[in-house]
């Protein structure tokens, strides 16, 4: 198996009651693995991370599960991480389940408008009420759903 360079950034929305206990749990069970950096702030309720090292893509997905189950009990929304191995970017979506469906949904929409606009389409968009009535609004000239 190949080693690659890992690191994951970013901030995590968490409980005002979370414990120093907790995030030094977490820091102690990933720093056999990568050089961990953990900081809580207490007033805005955040903590901010910072995890990296040269490893297998096994521990990767061992730390990446690590910090989903640390999410799952400690934050109040969805979080959006950056994560980087061996020069392939992508991101870490964890968090609260609702919130994670949402932001995978939204990711899964922006997809799809960037393959639109690779193919040079040129198109306008109107927002309207979920009931589809637009008040005081003349019918469109063409409506196009896109399944997500």
């Amino acid at each position: 198996m190949e080693k690659g360079t890992y690191v994951l950034s970013g901030s995590l929305p968490v409980n005002d009651d979370l414990e120093a206990e907790q995030i030094e749990r977490v820091r102690r069970h990933l720093g056999g693995f990568a050089s961990v950096y953990l900081a809580h702030d207490e007033t805005a309720h955040t903590v901010s991370l910072h995890i990296s090292g040269t490893m297998l893509r096994d521990d990767v997905r061992l730390i990446e599960r690590r910090l989903e189950k640390f999410a799952e009990e400690n934050c109040t929304a969805g979080a959006i991480l950056l994560s980087e191995w061996n020069g392939l970017t992508d991101w870490l979506i964890i968090g609260m389940n609702w919130h994670v469906q949402c932001l995978l949904k939204l990711g899964a929409v922006q997809e799809q408008f960037a393959r639109l606009v690779e193919r040079d389409f040129d198109f306008l968009v109107r927002l309207e009420p979920p009931s589809g009535n637009a008040v005081g609004e003349t019918p469109p000239l063409m409506c196009v759903s896109i399944a997500t």
